[in-house]
């Protein structure tokens, strides 16, 4: 047309030639970028195994006890984690459920971030608490603890079977009803016990393997919780809405359908949490008392391998047998928590690649 410039078109074409190049050179920059990312993780992964297994077989021998002493350090471990697990899994579980399937959407929105919260807490202020609240009460108050721990589960048991028909429609807000009910059986049952108490259970110490576990458990509860509350969410809402529309009653529904379908990411949670309480060092050095004892009995002392490691390494000199004997208990709690995270990350893919199969 009269008027128009031919000149312009090589002119434009040459301005979307050179952004298209560009955008190019951005996307190549930032996928090298994201590779090499990957790259330096992945080698830390590897050098991490590498370099304790060269500090093991570069020095001179283990000392004499090495071996047993690293199972004393072992069973520590083994049992902190294990008295942490018994009350973070099912209170988390148990969280994870309710916020999931029966917590109106209102309820939801403030108490999953308020319990994720936990979360961040530090473990040395929870080992403080532990320390100079909890060891001293608990030295003199085990038949306290277990009466609270025999009252409170068959108080939610009651609670659940009164208010069920009563208040069907407030399930949701069932927990602000609970919540000063079971801080009254608490102080009544602390208030008639502790005057009573008798010398039959009576700990070694007043920092020992219970007290790590109350402790510990609770900074293991977020993590639980929030992984299960998230596996527990990807079921299909359909599921449970068809095992509604033929007549099964929401528990029932609920462990037939959703606990099955969302068992990987259960999984997954309480791996993570296990890791979570093997790894844990500031708790279990306030808590435990550092005694080197392999026995069972919870109410005694422990030492664990994060503990000993914390403890050690800087009074152990590199060409030391007791520094080697260090490298191999890392060794080892870094074996045991790769292989949880292993298994956690396993059983979350298997749940997502359930997830996909059932998308339509």
């Amino acid at each position: 047309m009269p008027g128009i410039p031919v000149t312009y078109t090589p002119l434009l074409t040459g301005v979307r030639t050179t952004s298209v190049a560009a955008r190019r050179r951005r996307e190549r920059a930032g996928n090298a970028l994201v590779l090499t990312g990957a790259a330096v993780v992945l080698m830390a992964l590897l050098v991490i195994p590498l370099f304790l297994g060269a500090s093991i077989l570069a020095w001179l021998p283990l000392p004499d006890g090495a071996w047993s002493r690293l199972g004393i350090l072992f069973a520590g471990s083994a049992k902190a984690a294990i008295c942490a697990l018994v009350l973070a899994v099912p209170l988390g579980l148990a969280a994870a459920i309710f916020s999931a399937q029966f917590a109106a959407p209102g309820f939801r929105n403030w108490f999953k971030p308020g319990l994720e919260v936990l979360e961040a807490i530090p473990t040395v202020v929870l080992g403080l608490v532990a320390f100079a609240t909890l060891a001293p009460w608990l030295k003199v108050n085990v038949v306290t603890l277990l009466a609270l721990i025999v009252a409170m589960p068959a108080l939610l048991l009651a609670a659940g079977f009164a208010f069920g028909g009563a208040f069907r429609r407030q399930a949701g807000w069932l927990p602000l009803w609970l919540v000063p009910t079971l801080f009254a059986l608490v102080v009544a049952i602390v208030a008639v016990l502790s005057p009573h108490q008798t010398d039959a259970i009576v700990p070694r110490s007043p920092w020992n393997a219970v007290l790590v576990g109350l402790a510990l458990g609770l900074a293991a509860i977020p993590m639980i919780f929030s992984v299960a509350e998230d596996a527990l969410m990807q079921v299909p809402s359909t599921h449970l809405q068809a095992a509604l529309a033929l007549g099964a009653t929401r528990w029932q529904a609920i462990r037939s359908i959703v606990l099955p379908a969302a068992r990987p990411g259960l999984v997954a949670a309480c791996a993570l949490g296990a890791s979570r309480c093997l790894g844990e060092t500031m708790i279990v050095l306030m808590a435990s008392g550092n005694t080197p004892i392999g026995d069972a009995n919870p109410l005694a002392g422990l030492r664990s391998i994060s503990a000993e490691l914390a403890l050690g390494l800087p009074e152990a000199a590199p060409p030391s047998g007791a520094y080697r004997m260090l490298m191999l208990a890392a060794l080892v709690l870094f074996a045991l928590t790769f292989a949880l995270n292993l298994l956690a990350e396993r059983a979350r893919s298997h749940l997502r690649r359930a997830r996909s199969a059932a998308l339509p």
